[in-house]
């Protein structure tokens, strides 16, 4: 049983090559999350543009359902190689250029419709890539490649714009993309599975609609991340004002102080893929969300830059244990005919609740304290765990048609 759970990556190359893949990627945007918002709150001073270049990079999510409309019909594995190789160009062409805000916003958002293009596809292709009994497993693997976007990523980022500056931070990004792209290869075709209906896009997008609204597991994990995400997201706006007004830290604090919340992501999932039948995938989705409450409070009530650090990466095990929880909880019951668009629905929901986070968090910021904000963010993280607990089925644990 041990070999078993530590050799998942070993034993599906498919599986292994995609992990890889996103791996490198993440750890590339993390990077370049870091300094453009780093460059931003550095030229402008300004809550408010910082909260702007975080919306429009989650801009594109309202997109999830034509992306996972897509992504139910063609070849999953030549559209997130269509996606890295976009967001190569993009990136590098901001590494060249470092245009002005406005036309930063625009390149921005292209960059993360690609990326958000990219999500309903791997998600949806994890069933076809390992067996259904070691989701839960498989899911943790690829939450470690993501977690280490916030770990490194964020510390790298904060290292290298005190180093060598946000250009050469960009450049290394874009060359992430290409490096994802050459490992993507090596991922088998993934071919839409059974008759694709040929429909209006229109129709798709309604018809998954209309089936998360009727899936009681589906439409719980929707609800609560909007609602979950519509107020944790504060954090992304008001950490860095947190940690370099109020407790006096550099670009390299700022740098560690993000990295703490990825290491929580990273540890949860690391637990995750060694035990992972210790832990149902609604206890990890549930349990999940009210540690990142519990995080949230914490980093706002935190004296010191290493106080907010281990704040963040108690609310990094909360996010991590959710993320994994929800996908498994998807894939298990989900058809895997309306997998693609039900993971659209998903990005959707994060958007949503991550655009209105911004909007509110970026005036709240200007006007009161980021401790105040962090406060009032973790009793709305803990109100949305608690309708997790009223709408997801108490049978919603483990089994569901693959």
């Amino acid at each position: 049983m041990s070999e078993r759970r530590t050799s998942l990556l070993r034993r599906h190359a498919g599986f292994r090559w995609l992990w890889i893949s996103r791996a490198i990627s993440y750890v590339g945007d993390g990077i370049a999350l870091v300094a453009l918002v780093l460059h931003v709150q550095g030229t402008s001073g300004s809550g408010t543009a910082v909260a702007g270049l975080l919306l429009a990079a989650a801009l594109p999510s309202l997109l999830g359902p034509v992306a996972g409309s897509i992504a139910d019909r063609v070849d999953r594995r030549r559209m997130m190689l269509a996606c890295e190789l976009g967001q190569a160009v993009v990136y590098g062409t901001i590494a060249v250029f470092l245009p002005g805000y406005a036309v930063l916003l625009a390149l921005v958002a292209v960059a993360n419709g690609l990326a958000r293009s990219f999500a309903p596809a791997a998600s949806s292709s994890i069933p076809s890539l390992v067996p259904g009994e070691e989701l839960v497993g498989a899911n943790a693997w690829l939450g470690t490649a993501l977690n280490l976007q916030v770990a490194f990523g964020g510390l790298l980022g904060g290292l290298l714009v005190a180093g060598v500056g946000v250009r050469w931070a960009l450049a290394i990004d874009a060359v992430s993309f290409l490096i994802s792209a050459l490992a993507l290869s090596k991922v088998p075709a993934l071919l839409p599975e059974g008759k694709v209906e040929v429909v209006s896009f229109a129709r798709t997008i309604r018809d998954g609609l209309g089936f998360v609204a009727t899936h009681a597991v589906a439409r719980a994990v929707v609800i609560t991340l909007f609602l979950g995400v519509a107020f944790a997201g504060v954090d992304n706006v008001a950490l860095v004002f947190l940690t370099r007004d109020e407790l006096g830290g550099d670009e390299a604090a700022f740098g560690v102080v993000s990295s703490a919340f990825g290491f929580g992501m990273l540890a949860a999932s690391l637990v995750l893929t060694r035990w992972e039948r210790l832990v149902s995938a609604r206890a990890a989705f549930l349990g999940g969300w009210f540690l990142t409450a519990a995080g949230t409070l914490a980093t706002g009530l935190g004296p010191a830059i290493a106080a907010v650090a281990g704040a963040q990466w108690l609310g990094g095990v909360g996010n991590g244990a959710g993320n994994v929880g929800g996908d498994t909880l998807i894939q298990r019951t989900v058809p895997a005919a309306m997998r693609g668009r039900v993971f659209g629905l998903t990005s959707t929901a994060a958007f949503l609740g991550s655009g209105l986070a911004y909007a509110a968090g970026g005036v709240l910021v200007d006007l009161v304290s980021p401790r105040a904000v962090f406060v009032a963010a973790s009793v709305g993280v803990f109100a949305a765990s608690v309708a997790g607990v009223v709408l997801l089925p108490a049978h919603s644990s483990d089994v569901g048609e693959r």
